[in-house]
């Protein structure tokens, strides 16, 4: 295998880690999409009719990401190639139970008993194990571009899918919303035990994008493997500032996701323009996600570390000059999505960068934790100031600021005397 992008391996066969591409980008709808990226489509019918406060409907997204956390604690220890596919089917079919169990609630405890649920299938069935599976059947040459198709593919099928969740919602209400995302799951569950594969090894083939003389040399030693271990590794400094960026990142991804939405509402749009500003902003992020990929292939990681936290400091800043500016409502999208994949697209990229790939699938591991100590503060935050304030202003140029700062850490962590060489 080159380190070119193609259809196929040396085989002549398909080339396996294409698969794993489509059903990560399946999974990355179906489940995350549905557990997080959805939220705020709920937000308003959920509290509405149940006369539940804002900022107390948005903690269940904090309970599900300290789950997420505790969970992805205990797989960066146990989840390799032998039980993958069982940790992630077990875990999916407890993400199908959490949402037929909230659409059958009534009272605000209920979504917090099932959030734990949902943060155990969030932790161990979604972004960790299929970003580990892409890096794996991805190498260096070509990661940048695997990362970006990969997120890609989630924006593309993201956009029908919110769109039918909010059809849904108003002719069935929020309770069929729920039912319709557990079957989403449900839909992943074989397609996980068909084409969880661990690496090409599994399938005796090249890794696309290993440089020319790596192929040549054969199988790899996996005690060769250049990089840190995960003790190694956590004792530099630029994987802690690396790591604390992405928690400072998600304060702001995961407000979005979940206060996006009524943000365009507050600002006058009704619910089913809001839905479709949002499902647009998908529909931007499949040409953002390639552009961020190339650029980060072609100029390097640093570049792209610091780009997309600027664009996406930009984009927050619009949010809150939205209500009173309207007119900036679509520079403020554009710009969003040219910065969210700092998160998901960027942020493995940057572990890969400083650790090299010995133990990638762990820093990888501790790089979600990370960002799951995000999820538990950022929706919340922002709720609760929404309550103190009575408008998003305030909350949107707060998570500004935070991103700023996130832009100069990973500046830092990224420099080209961090970078990891064998």
């Amino acid at each position: 295998m080159t380190n070119k992008m193609k259809l196929r391996d040396e085989n002549g066969k398909i080339y396996f880690g294409w698969y794993i591409l489509i059903v990560s980008a399946l999974i990355g709808t179906l489940i995350y999409n549905g557990i997080i990226s959805t939220s705020g489509v709920f937000m308003l019918p959920v509290t509405t009719e149940l006369g539940i406060p804002v900022g107390a409907f948005s903690f269940y997204i904090s309970i599900l990401s300290v789950a997420n956390i505790i969970t992805l604690y205990i797989i960066s220890r146990k989840l390799n190639k032998n039980n993958i596919k069982k940790i992630m089917i077990i875990t999916g079919t407890l993400g199908v139970l959490s949402f037929v169990g909230f659409s059958f609630s009534t009272q605000i405890w209920h979504f917090y008993a099932l959030a734990v649920l949902q943060g155990i299938c969030f932790g161990a069935c979604t972004m960790t194990p299929c970003t580990i599976l892409v890096s794996n059947w991805f190498g260096p040459k070509v990661r940048g571009k695997a990362m970006s198709f990969y997120i890609a593919g989630i924006s593309l099928i993201g956009m029908g899918v919110i769109n039918i969740l909010n059809m849904i919602i108003m002719r069935s209400g929020w309770r069929g919303g729920y039912l319709f995302c557990a079957a989403g799951i449900l839909i992943c569950l074989p397609l996980m035990a068909k084409f969880a594969v661990w690496s090409p090894a599994d399938k005796g083939v090249a890794r696309m994008g290993d440089a020319e003389e790596a192929v040549e040399a054969g199988p790899v030693d996996p005690n060769a493997i250049p990089g840190y271990t995960a003790k190694e590794g956590l004792r530099k400094p630029a994987v802690w500032v690396a790591l604390i960026s992405c928690v400072l990142l998600v304060l702001a991804s995961s407000s979005m996701l979940q206060h996006g939405i009524p943000t365009f509402i507050m600002a006058g749009k009704s619910p089913t323009i809001a839905t479709f500003i949002s499902s647009l902003i998908s529909v931007i992020m499949i040409g953002t996600n390639l552009i961020v990929g190339w650029a980060i292939d072609k100029f390097g990681v640093r570049f792209g570390a610091v780009a997309t936290c600027a664009f996406f400091a930009l984009g927050t800043l619009g949010y809150a000059m939205v209500a009173d500016m309207p007119g900036l409502m679509y520079p403020s999208i554009i710009l969003y999505a040219f910065g969210v994949p700092a998160v998901n697209t960027v942020s493995p990229l940057i572990m890969a960068y400083i650790c090299g790939e010995k133990e990638i699938h762990k820093f990888i591991s501790y790089m979600n934790m990370l960002i799951a100590v995000g999820g538990i503060f950022g929706a919340a935050i922002v709720g609760t100031m929404f309550d103190v304030t009575g408008g998003y202003k305030v909350p949107w140029l707060v998570m500004a600021g935070i991103l700023v700062i996130a832009s100069i850490m990973r500046a830092v962590a990224t420099s080209r005397k961090n970078k990891y060489a064998a």
